[in-house]
């Protein structure tokens, strides 16, 4: 009778053990799925944001933004031979 119980309790262990780990990942069917509405690239924009950039290059960057763009007007008009 007790040998009954001693294969019962290895059997129930034996099947659990096979649930112990958890799985990882799979890539069955997510290119598929990538695909379906197609890859596409990502977006890119003309004039990238200054965010996050140095303080001093952007103060530097907005004061030679003025400066080009009062030679550009002065070369319009006719003031200034080169822009």
């Amino acid at each position: 009778m007790a040998s009954k119980y001693i294969v019962l309790y290895i059997a129930i262990s034996v099947s659990f053990s096979t649930f112990l780990g958890s799985k990882n990942s799979s890539q069955h069917n997510q290119s598929r799925k990538a695909h379906r509405n197609g890859i596409k690239k990502p977006k890119t924009f003309r004039y990238p944001s200054l965010k996050g950039t140095d303080p001093k290059f952007k103060r530097n960057h907005k004061h030679a933004l003025h400066g080009t763009a009062k030679a550009l007007k002065e070369f319009k008009a006719g003031l200034r031979e080169t822009a």
